[in-house]
Order: structure tokens, then C-alpha cells, then sequence
């Protein structure tokens, strides 16, 4: 599971040659996107959460937290898998 990068970087033949850096750019706006959007969901729930009970509303941070490390994750791991590990 450790070497699926170095197995998937070894399986590019060699006429692939070195990516556009437009590809690289694209994988970073992903990345960006996906901690904004994090970031985003989180500030919504804190907001949403007001006026609630302290346990429920401490409940809803965090879980808007860990909303927000998934989300944040998932850009960087999409951005990995499509952009930054393409042939």
C-alpha cells in the first residue's frame, strides 16, 4: 500500500515525457478548491450552530471540523490520483 506512488510513477513509459505545468496548476486549484470548500462548510456550521445547546453545538463543531479535514483531504487526494501522479 506504502509503494502505490513509487509502483504507479515506475509504470509511465518513457515517451510520456515531463507534464505541463498547466496539468500541475489544475491539480493545485483542486487542491485549493477542496480547502476552501472545507473551510467554507465548517464556517457554515458554526454559524448554523448558534443558539443551541452547548452539547449539541459542540456535537456540530465537531463534526463540521472533521467535515472539513474529509473535504480538505479529498481535494488532495483527487489532486494527487489525477493531476500530480498522471503519466
Amino acid at each position: 500500500m506504502f509503494s502505490a506512488p513509487a509502483w504507479s510513477l515506475a509504470r509511465c513509459p518513457p515517451e510520456f515525457g515531463p507534464k505541463s505545468p498547466l496539468v500541475n496548476a489544475a491539480g493545485w486549484v483542486v487542491v485549493a478548491l477542496g480547502v476552501v470548500l472545507g473551510s467554507l462548510l465548517f464556517a457554515v456550521v458554526v454559524q448554523r450552530s448558534r443558539g443551541v445547546r452547548w452539547f449539541f453545538r459542540a456535537a456540530a463543531i465537531v463534526l463540521g471540523f472533521a467535515g472539513m479535514v474529509v473535504v480538505s483531504a479529498g481535494g488532495l487526494v483527487l489532486a494527487v490520483a489525477f493531476f500530480f501522479m498522471r503519466c
